[in-house]
């Protein structure tokens, strides 16, 4: 021994206090996610990102501040339930290998996230595009009100909530989702459902996202109803 152990405490956690109507806490002193991550570092500057938006509403638009609190609340709770969750998958993995307490003791998961649904392949994305088969919007997927992350503000409006989503999203590549999803009438090709968005979304962000809704099951083929 040539000098003192030294301890570091990386236990994650989250502050369920990280907001109120006079304060807020960013970075580590709101959310900590295990090192496994390797997102410490990102998840800080978001977190300053968005808690600048959610600072401004609170000092400019105070009508809307119930929105802002609970809009961050709930972004890190779903950040650290999700990082988790990630987290105990690796240690999973080795515990399967290396049975030790370290290992087995972090590997059942905190919560019940909604499992990850994998998006298909870009090439069969275009297939189901081009087949002109007809979709409808899934009897799962449902626009429920939502405190949203603005420019400027943060506001209550809708947001898409489905279970292969792990959580309710607004925005997609900067399209607001719930007026797209309204366009869609059962019986339409996805080719027929992008040129309805149009010429408000161009074709390109119109066929990446219908790819998304396909990829995920927002659209479904019309017969499975």
């Amino acid at each position: 021994m040539v000098g003192r152990v030294l301890l570091a405490d990386a236990t994650p956690y989250l502050d369920d206090e990280c907001v109120t109507r006079t304060q807020i806490k960013i970075g580590d002193s709101a959310l900590a996610l295990d090192p496994l991550s390797s997102s410490g570092v990102q998840k800080a500057i978001q977190s300053a990102l968005s808690g600048a938006v959610v600072v401004n509403t609170l000092l400019r638009k105070p009508e809307n501040s119930d929105a802002a609190v609970r809009f961050y609340r709930e972004s890190l709770a779903q950040a650290s339930d999700r990082h988790r969750a990630w987290a105990a998958g690796h240690y999973a993995s080795v515990a399967a290998r290396e049975h030790s307490p370290f290992w087995t003791d972090r590997s059942i998961p905190v919560g019940s996230p909604q499992p990850y649904v994998p998006p298909a392949p870009p090439e069969e994305m275009t297939a189901r595009i081009a087949s002109g088969a007809p979709v409808q919007v899934s009897p799962d997927a449902e626009l429920i009100e939502v405190p949203r992350l603005g420019s400027d503000f943060v506001a209550l409006g809708p947001a898409l909530h489905h279970p292969a989503l792990d959580g309710p999203v607004a925005y997609l590549g900067g399209w607001e989702l719930a007026p797209l999803l309204r366009e869609v009438r059962p019986g339409m090709t996805p080719l027929q459902v992008v040129q309805s968005w149009a010429p408000g979304v161009p074709a390109e962000s119109g066929l990446a996202i219908a790819g998304w809704m396909l990829g995920r099951g927002i659209l479904i083929p019309q017969c499975e109803s």
